[in-house]
């Protein structure tokens, strides 16, 4: 019954339900309104999962052009973004899979430090399925109101099949404050992505 995103002993789906709701609006019209602005949406991507070898099964190639495209549209580079909230959905090679789909693109070197913690709001509440992608987005918007990472639960020891090592990410497993990333001396506001995927 625990969904285990990024950890050795995922087994796989655990089913959640919620539902969400987001307003958006053109952020020129929040601001005139007086409205309370809690995040920007800089871009975003769609496309499709590509060729695989089963339905639950990803591609990383897909997963890589996707995540590269809402980078780009964003004007983003992927040095300037701290927290991702992954898919995650805790399978032993979807997991993996993503992970390699994310590090491609964002083609970081890792040498160089862990420079964006990684999370999966699915170790908290489940996979809830057409609501997933909103529950992805509002940990994140609630993150970014508290300055502070939630844990993304269940993942120690963390899954063998992924070499976190080779990649800028690190799995965040404790409550942490969200510090801004500083570039070249540059203090850069609070920036996430999402990745998610599925039907």
């Amino acid at each position: 019954g625990r969904c285990e995103s990024f950890g050795a002993y995922g087994e796989g789906y655990i089913p959640g339900e919620g539902v969400g709701v987001l307003v958006l609006k053109p952020l020129a019209d929040a601001i005139a309104d007086g409205d309370a602005i809690v995040a920007v949406i800089k871009g975003s991507a769609l496309n499709h999962g590509g060729k695989t070898n089963a339905y639950s099964v990803p591609n990383p190639n897909a997963q890589r052009e996707v995540i590269q495209q809402a980078l780009s549209e964003a004007g983003i580079a992927a040095h300037q973004v701290s927290y991702v909230a992954a898919h995650g959905t805790g399978t032993p090679l979807g997991d993996p899979i993503e992970i390699t789909g994310l590090a491609d693109a964002f083609g970081l070197n890792p040498s160089q430090g862990k420079t964006c913690l990684i999370g999966s709001v699915k170790s908290n509440i489940g996979h809830c399925e057409a609501a997933a992608g909103m529950a992805a987005i509002t940990k994140v918007l609630l993150q970014m109101q508290h300055s502070e990472l939630a844990p993304s639960l269940h993942a120690q020891p963390l899954n063998p099949h992924i070499d976190f090592a080779a990649t800028p990410f690190a799995v965040n497993q404790t409550l942490t404050p969200w510090q801004p990333t500083i570039h070249n001396g540059q203090v850069l506001p609070r920036i996430s992505g999402i990745s998610s995927f599925g039907s």
